[in-house]
């Protein structure tokens, strides 16, 4: 059986409870699988865009500077060698991908175990499903202290896209919403409390009935 946990209402007075599975929630925790998956994130945020030029591409003559013997200087060709100041670059940077793929059961290990930290730690929540009629991020912020995650890094996570509730946490900083099409390891991880709707942790657990 896995620890049970209140559902509250948008008011934060409890409506129930709601089990977490512990084959979601109650893992044996895989540090290296959750170093893995938030060292892949960051790889995949770098744009890679660092770019020097090489000698090739300095708009320089590649005309020899003086001759090779009788002058007493030091033997050098072009001005665009890397040895002359505003040369070219030896070994600098160049456009390149940092991006990099986790295999599938590692990939999950790392997200159940996150998620078992949190719940080991009384950080995952549970709200009955709510919306507005219109952005509102005051109306949003009282559903957030009426759980009692005021001050804390939260992420909420509902269980289909909701365009009217992204809007109202969007001026609150230390709000993350997102949908479980896009839940993560990492956002997971940077979190202080994981605030679930009733429905997308319903649909959370069938997703994961359906993958074992």
């Amino acid at each position: 059986m896995g620890a049970q946990v209140e559902v509250l209402n948008s008011e934060g007075q409890a409506s129930g409870s709601v089990e977490l599975p512990d084959d979601l929630f109650g893992i044996e925790v895989s540090e290296y699988a959750l170093y893995r998956a938030v060292v892949a994130y960051e790889a995949n945020q770098r744009q890679g865009t660092a770019s020097t030029k090489t000698r090739s591409e300095i708009a320089r003559t590649s005309k020899k500077h003086h001759r090779q013997k009788g002058t007493g200087w030091a033997r050098r060709g072009s001005l665009r060698s890397p040895l002359v100041r505003g040369g070219g670059v030896a070994f600098g940077p160049q456009p390149r991908s940092y991006s990099t793929q986790l295999p599938k059961a590692l990939k999950r290990l790392a997200f159940r175990s996150a998620l078992t930290v949190k719940g080991a730690q009384g950080q995952v929540k549970v709200v009955d499903a709510f919306d507005f009629e219109e952005p509102s991020t005051k109306s949003f912020q009282k559903v957030i202290e009426a759980c009692g995650l005021k001050g804390q890094k939260v992420l909420f996570v509902t269980a289909e896209n909701a365009p009217v509730l992204v809007k109202s946490s969007r001026n609150l900083p230390k709000v993350n919403a997102t949908h479980l099409g896009s839940l993560g390891t990492y956002e997971v991880v940077r979190a202080d409390a994981v605030l679930f709707t009733r429905q997308a942790l319903d649909s959370l657990v069938e997703a994961h009935g359906q993958k074992s």
